[in-house]
């Protein structure tokens, strides 16, 4: 486990995924991070490499060769190398390798750098394609803010407040919750109230189409974590829709397969390209608001 931490805030991030473990107000004594359970998500949070969520039928094509993947991509199961830490800071690396080539046929150099200013952690991940033909991939981020409950997990006094009135556009999920079916209208807001109807209408909150910049989880006991979130494509909200007193904030870079989804991966929606040598970069920032 690396940790990192400053005057207010200690972070600490597992070497496998990359990705929080905790998120803990040292001033309050309060745990920020949803610890996961076994009746809802046991997860955390996640680095999202090189797929977004599911593909159809967990494979994808490659000049006609196929390809198995799992959900989220290649991060979740893998030990990153730690490249370098110090008391504020720890930079994480995954390169390819002969197993990634399995599920996954290009070279890369993907970098974590995870740090603690102040109250605010930054996320930056950064995808470097070390091979000799242009890369196709998604990117995304999917940390688990703890809510409160009023009790069978109301967490109606949970919201999530937008710095403006946005008009977005959804990308609406099969019943299974899985693949796409469609990018659809949405009543426009400037804020949504985390309460599990949320998640039994819309599965996963897929938004797109805005500029998405500050964003706030707000709790219902008043402890605000503030995201700045640098203008991804899409921005995906989502919890349990019975379990669990959490909200995932998830900025993407890729969105999930469709229900009528293109095989061949550098014809898939939303997906990104890299020329040979070229690095792609991302990151995001929550902050505790006092």
């Amino acid at each position: 486990m690396s940790i990192i931490q400053s005057n207010t805030l200690r972070v600490e991030i597992n070497e496998t995924g990359s990705t929080l473990e905790s998120f803990y107000d040292l001033n309050r004594g309060k745990e920020l991070l949803w610890q996961g359970s076994e009746d809802s998500w046991t997860g955390k949070d996640v680095t999202i490499f090189p797929f977004v969520a599911r593909l159809k039928d967990e494979y994808y094509t490659v000049d006609g060769i196929k390809y198995p993947m799992p959900l989220h991509g290649l991060c979740v199961d893998h030990s990153f190398e730690i490249k370098e830490i110090s008391q504020s800071k720890v930079e994480h690396r995954f390169v390819w390798n002969e197993q990634t080539l399995k599920y996954y046929p290009y070279k890369f150099d993907l970098r974590v750098i995870h740090e603690v200013v102040g109250e605010k952690y930054v996320k930056t991940m950064s995808v470097t394609n070390v091979g000799d033909d242009t890369m196709y991939f998604m990117l995304g981020g999917h940390p688990a803010i703890a809510l409160t409950s009023k009790g069978d997990c109301d967490t109606s006094d949970n919201y999530i407040q937008f710095s403006k009135f946005i008009r977005p556009k959804n990308y609406y999920l099969n019943d299974a919750g899985h693949l796409i079916t469609h990018l659809g209208d949405i009543d426009g807001f400037d804020r949504l109230y985390c309460d599990k109807s949320l998640m039994k209408k819309y599965k996963t909150l897929i938004l797109t189409d805005e500029e998405f910049e500050n964003i706030s989880v707000v709790r219902g006991d008043g402890i605000e974590i503030a995201f700045e979130l640098n203008r991804p494509p899409m921005l995906a909200f989502w919890s349990h829709p019975d379990k669990g007193e959490y909200i995932c904030v998830e900025p993407w870079w890729g969105i999930p397969d469709a229900v009528e989804a293109k095989r061949e991966i550098k014809e898939k929606d939303r997906i990104n390209s890299l020329g040979a040598g070229k690095t792609f970069e991302y990151s995001f920032a929550m902050e505790i608001k006092r």
